[in-house]
């Protein structure tokens, strides 16, 4: 009886708790638009946004991907894509993902491991600065976990801009 009282009591705790008491998650404080962060005067240092969509990996429930936009001096931007809630994985030798465009092109980037092993950095022939400041929304393919299993990450990039 002990045990039934304990357990009505735990029930009525989590009934009672309000939504504000939960502290943002870190997919809520990345969200969903582009935030800017560091830099001095007229350009940031960097610019992220998180994927739109979460997916269920084994090891997370609501994995989601991160595209990072570092300005660099001519116009271009090095490109990175993380992946938080799951290991990322990719050949060492050949590091590369795809992406899929809201005109339904499909663009291969080419890149190498983040030193976290939690993305890839693309190499900036891969041209993918101006497909994300060339497009509304954008599908990363991102291999996700041992078995190669490859899930689509949604961006909606509109209103990048890396002078604010």
């Amino acid at each position: 009886m002990r045990t039934l009282w304990a357990l009505a009591a735990v029930g009525l705790i989590v009934a009672c708790s309000s939504p504000e008491d939960k502290a943002p998650t870190q997919r809520d404080q990345i969200g969903q638009v582009w935030k800017y962060e560091g830099g001095t005067g007229a350009k940031a240092k960097v610019a992220y946004i998180g994927s739109a969509n979460t997916v269920q990996t084994m090891t997370a429930g609501d994995t989601f991907a991160v595209l990072l936009v570092q300005p660099m001096e001519k116009g271009q931007a090095d490109v990175t894509v993380k992946l938080v809630g799951a290991p990322f994985t990719c050949d060492l030798s050949d590091c590369r993902v795809t992406a899929t465009t809201q005109d339904g092109k499909t663009h291969e980037w080419k890149g190498r491991m983040t030193d976290n092993k939690d993305g890839i950095e693309l190499l900036p022939a891969a041209k993918a600065y101006d497909a994300i400041k060339d497009n509304k929304t954008i599908k990363v393919n991102l291999v996700v976990g041992p078995k190669d299993k490859s899930f689509p990450f949604q961006f909606n990039v509109a209103g990048l801009d890396l002078k604010s």
